[in-house]
């Protein structure tokens, strides 16, 4: 076993020490960080800090490069309990790779990529379906100009309906919240007015994307759980997942908000995608759908390209760019600081878990982006 030791910048005494992640039967070669031409010191470095840090939130950093799992480090903190149907934190717990998270947001990328598959083996025609087509039983809320919504504004956060998520997620006014709790929460999302037409405007909107889940749920005869694990999590050696459903539904998933995942799990949906949608020889998804779903759909409002570090929007996954602009990337994220970022042109998936549940991403004392920048990137020889 690879081991070295850093000092610490705080106190000068010995610090972090890097070994190699430990090899497990779940499909994951592993490999030290100067094997896949990164440099080990810088990483320690910021591991020193993160560990010198008052408070960092984050959970787990993990590290795929050249298909390798190369770094793979955890903290303690407290995930979010979804168990009771509320929106509170959890107990603390010292995680490890073993450990199913909270991907909150993250999420939505997944349900993304179910939806390729769905289009692939023909569940679904084409991203131009009208929504109202596959909710015949709710067409007594359909008019003239909701009737122009597709699954592709779905997709890209354009059909103009909002389930607003202004108010704290524990907080009854917030609108996921009650459509969480709703008797009949297709109903909540589908009631929602039109506040712009669609296809014109960026309104992020999980309600949109919980819909999405239940179109592959009506079209496959599957719960969209039970999909995933047969078309998606199994080909991928994923074994240990949960979606949680809605309350009054608990077999329609909460598409937008709710999987649990290992890290070292969703380090493989973004490796599958360097991968052009094949694992192990198999094809999962479409190169196709890989290549639109990433691909710039819409650019989002102002204030969120800049607090989001996002240059735009694909198909439920955000786009960025590191190195001024000199490094392309897309991710999944989610509330309290879980990202998966691909970055293709360095072979590189970075996974974060965190517990940021009640502040906003911009007021984090240690930005996911700047450890992408700062540290991962330079690191890279």
């Amino acid at each position: 076993m690879i081991q070295i030791t850093f000092q610490s910048h705080l106190n000068g005494q010995s610090g972090y020490s890097y070994t190699v992640p430990p090899e497990q039967p779940d499909g994951w070669k592993t490999a030290s960080l100067s094997e896949t031409g990164l440099y080990t010191e810088i990483l320690g470095n910021l591991m020193n800090e993160l560990n010198d840090a008052d408070e960092h939130y984050f959970h787990s950093i993990l590290i795929i490069k050249n298909n390798k799992l190369v770094f793979e480090e955890y903290f303690k903190g407290h995930d979010a309990e979804l168990s009771n149907y509320s929106f509170e934190a959890g107990p603390s717990t010292r995680f490890d790779m073993n450990c199913l998270h909270f991907m909150a947001s993250a999420s939505k990328s997944v349900t993304s990529i179910l939806t390729g598959i769905a289009l692939d083996k023909g569940f679904i025609n084409s991203t131009d379906q009208k929504l109202f087509s596959f909710f015949p039983d709710y067409s007594f809320l359909n008019t003239r100009r909701k009737d122009r919504i597709t699954i592709y504004h779905l997709l890209t956060m354009t059909s103009g309906m909002l389930v607003s998520e202004e108010y704290a997620y524990s907080d009854p006014r917030n609108e996921l919240n009650q459509m969480w709790h709703a008797h009949d929460p297709v109903q909540y999302a589908l009631e929602k007015p039109l506040l712009a037409k669609p296809g014109r405007t960026f309104i992020y909107n999980s309600g949109s994307v919980n819909l999405l889940g239940e179109i592959i749920r009506r079209t496959s005869g599957l719960p969209l759980s039970d999909f995933a694990g047969k078309y998606l999590f199994e080909p991928l050696g994923i074994k240990n997942y949960e979606w949680v459903g809605f309350e009054n539904d608990p077999q329609m998933a909460f598409a937008s908000t709710a999987l649990y995942m290992r890290p070292r799990d969703m380090a493989k949906l973004g490796q599958l995608f360097l991968q052009d949608g094949t694992w192990s020889g198999d094809t999962i998804v479409s190169p196709e759908w890989i290549r639109q779903s990433t691909c710039h759909a819409v650019t989002p409002p102002a204030e969120l390209m800049t607090s989001f570090h996002t240059s735009g929007y694909g198909f439920l996954w955000w786009l960025e760019e590191f190195r001024g602009g000199n490094i392309e990337a897309f991710s999944a994220r989610g509330h309290g600081l879980q990202f998966m970022v691909v970055l293709p042109e360095v072979d590189m998936v970075v996974v974060f878990t965190g517990g940021a549940w009640n502040i906003s991403p911009e007021q984090a004392p240690v930005q996911y982006h700047d450890i992408i920048e700062n540290y991962i990137l330079k690191a890279v020889q």
